[in-house]
């Protein structure tokens, strides 16, 4: 399993105990080293069908904490819990058949699990959904109820859907519009949604809105540890060309070729650009830049 999707599924798996039932309890008991009254505690409840102490399980097997780890045992407990009518059960179980964790992949039941938990009033569930039929093909309403979908999320305050919602409009296509994009962006920076890629993409946003302060105090908040921090970088760098500071900006173009390696460089800068004259913002300096470090051979 990718570092990605561990990631994701932490953030699922190990947020859907409640505290009811003592479930905060029973989900830190292998860090205290009380596996086994938490265990006997949650098969009591779980083979009375409480949904809590069967995503409880599920979660165990999951991470083989308390539990040997079993993906299908797994998906069998989470998928029981989802049968109560638990929403929460329903996302995980959508999640479960989505990426084939334990049970064969089924986009169909994946999508079934997600509307219930959608139109229960799950936000979570609505971003996932959009996302689901986004990805469908040869039907014409797809992108249309896909947003409509990711707009309820946002309207129950759901901050992963104002950055999906920003990402719609930030993708150089049809549906382009940075205004709205940097709208969303700011609700999520607002909400406290922590992901140095949102300042990325707000600075991106800022920089096709010819709001050059805005894309440097943006993109200064991401770290040079950071993955996004190239990204970050030449964003700078693209805001000081488009403000005519041609020296300031050929020195961070440099720095960002040694970061990413000649041919990255010149493949970002190259869609970069052409998207920069797509909005509106072409400035000469972009011909110099261009000649600088897309005419000249590469080094060998």
């Amino acid at each position: 399993m990718n570092a990605r999707l561990c990631m994701l599924l932490t953030g699922l798996f190990g947020a859907i105990a409640a505290d009811a039932h003592g479930a905060e309890e029973w989900r830190t008991a292998h860090l205290r080293g009380e596996c086994a009254p938490a265990l006997a505690d949650v098969r009591a409840a779980a083979d009375a069908n409480d949904a809590e102490a069967l995503l409880q399980m599920s979660d165990w097997h999951f991470f083989g904490t308390c539990l040997e780890k079993d993906d299908a045992a797994s998906a069998r407990y989470a998928l029981q819990a989802a049968q109560t009518g638990l929403a929460r059960a329903q996302v995980v179980a959508g999640q479960i058949n989505a990426r084939g964790l334990g049970v064969e992949r089924n986009d169909a039941e994946a999508r079934r699990w997600f509307t219930l938990a959608a139109e229960a009033g799950d936000a979570e569930a609505m971003l996932l959904l959009a996302r689901h039929i986004e990805a469908e093909t040869g039907n014409p309403l797809s992108a249309e109820l896909a947003l409509a979908w990711a707009n309820r999320a946002a309207d129950k305050g759901y901050a992963p859907a104002y950055v999906h919602l920003a990402s719609l409009y930030s993708g150089g296509g049809t549906q382009t519009d940075y205004e709205k994009a940097a709208q969303w962006l700011s609700r999520a920076i607002e909400s406290g949604y922590k992901d140095n890629s949102v300042w990325v993409a707000y600075s991106w946003a800022c920089l096709n809105l010819g709001r050059y302060d805005d894309v440097l105090q943006a993109a200064q908040r991401v770290p040079k540890t950071a993955p996004e921090f190239k990204a970050a970088q030449i964003n700078i760098a693209h805001a000081l060309v488009l403000n005519g500071q041609i020296g300031n900006a050929r020195e961070l173009y440099a720095a960002n070729m040694a970061l990413r390696g000649q041919a990255e460089f010149r493949r970002v800068l190259r869609d970069d650009f052409a998207e920069l004259r797509r909005s509106g913002r072409a400035h000469p300096g972009m011909t110099r830049i261009e000649h600088l470090f897309l005419d000249a051979p590469p080094r060998k």
